[in-house]
């Protein structure tokens, strides 16, 4: 089963993971994660801006490129 994020209002949209947060604090981009991990930078863009979210297992891989606990990326609501 596939899920989609509405991009209508973007403004409203749940922000499900922290890349952009983290490759801003790294001083790293979405074009030096993308090649990093050898994906197409405009995979990568739709991660950070969360269009489009990881696999489980792309996360662990960027947290390993990052130097970051995978945890780290994903946003984690109190109220859940």
């Amino acid at each position: 089963m596939n899920y989609f994020i509405s991009t209508s209002n973007m403004d409203n949209i749940d922000r499900i993971n922290r890349l952009k947060v983290v490759l801003a604090e790294q001083n790293r981009t979405g074009k030096w994660l993308a090649e990093q991990l050898g994906k197409n930078e405009a995979t990568v863009s739709r991660w950070c801006s969360n269009t489009a979210q990881p696999s489980l297992e792309m996360l662990v891989k960027i947290g390993e490129i990052l130097k970051v606990e995978p945890r780290i990326l994903i946003n984690v609501k109190e109220n859940i």
